[in-house]
């Protein structure tokens, strides 16, 4: 409770300091102020093609981070178990994470569509995070449960469903909490540059193009929004995971 009230007041706070800095500068096309952002954001929900953006945005969103999950998972999980896979992957991780997005939005309008290429450099930059940190749950699982297993002759697909699985998730959560927040930046970067016709970015570039500074501020109020609904779901998700995997323990043991 006291940690939801101080992030309330400091949201408060930021936004009175905002207030402040827009009467100061005094000039809507360098720093507009909430209240005209807010305005500004009504208006464009008014019109059918915000929502147009929205829902073609929140798809190259959602359906390259699920790519990005099941597919980084499942490679993850072999590197993990594999020291020669884990070798000839790390290359092209280590490229990956030291490319500049930039170059990667680039290649994938050159290789792909306009409509594609956010959705695919969307896959691309959420990759890392979760492979990461499935191998880094693969190598902790605990050798005392693997070796039980060995002795018992447990089955293999037991063995990963029981063992690696449960070792697997928490690590899973982490890289799939980094790799969301990600995913927002890089599509809408990725539209920005690839202008595709319909899409919170190419609204941002048209924005820019037209000197609407508030409609700039009003998108990117829309991306903080739609992050953070998206994150809180993931949280909740994940915490009804823990409650439900805590409530079956605690029915084993009575």
């Amino acid at each position: 409770m006291k940690q939801r009230l101080l992030k309330t007041i400091g949201i408060i706070l930021w936004l009175i300091i905002w207030q402040i800095l827009s009467l100061i500068i005094n000039k809507e096309l360098l720093l507009p102020s909430p209240y005209a952002t807010v305005r500004t954001l009504i208006n464009l929900m008014s019109v059918s093609s915000f929502y147009s953006a929205l829902l073609y945005s929140l798809f190259r969103i959602v359906v390259g981070f699920i790519i990005a999950v099941v597919f980084p998972f499942t490679i993850g999980v072999l590197s993990g178990l594999n020291r020669t896979a884990e070798i000839l992957l790390s290359p092209f991780i280590t490229i990956v994470r030291s490319t500049p997005v930039m170059s990667f939005i680039i290649l994938a309008i050159i290789w792909f569509s306009y409509n594609l290429a956010p959705l695919v450099v969307n896959l691309i930059m959420c990759f890392p995070p979760i492979y990461d940190n499935v191998v880094k749950g693969i190598k902790n699982t605990d050798t005392k449960l693997l070796d039980m297993a060995k002795i018992y002759e447990v089955k293999p697909t037991k063995v990963f469903t029981g063992v690696y699985l449960g070792s697997v998730k928490p690590f899973l959560a982490a890289g799939m909490n980094t790799a969301l927040g990600l995913a927002f930046r890089v599509a809408v970067a990725a539209e920005v540059l690839a202008n595709p016709k319909y899409g919170i970015g190419t609204r941002l570039l048209q924005a820019k193009y037209n000197l609407e500074t508030t409609e700039v501020f009003a998108w990117t109020l829309v991306i903080l929004v739609l992050s953070y609904i998206f994150e809180y779901i993931f949280k909740k998700i994940i915490e009804g995971g823990r409650y439900n995997a805590q409530t079956k323990k605690s029915d084993k043991i009575i």
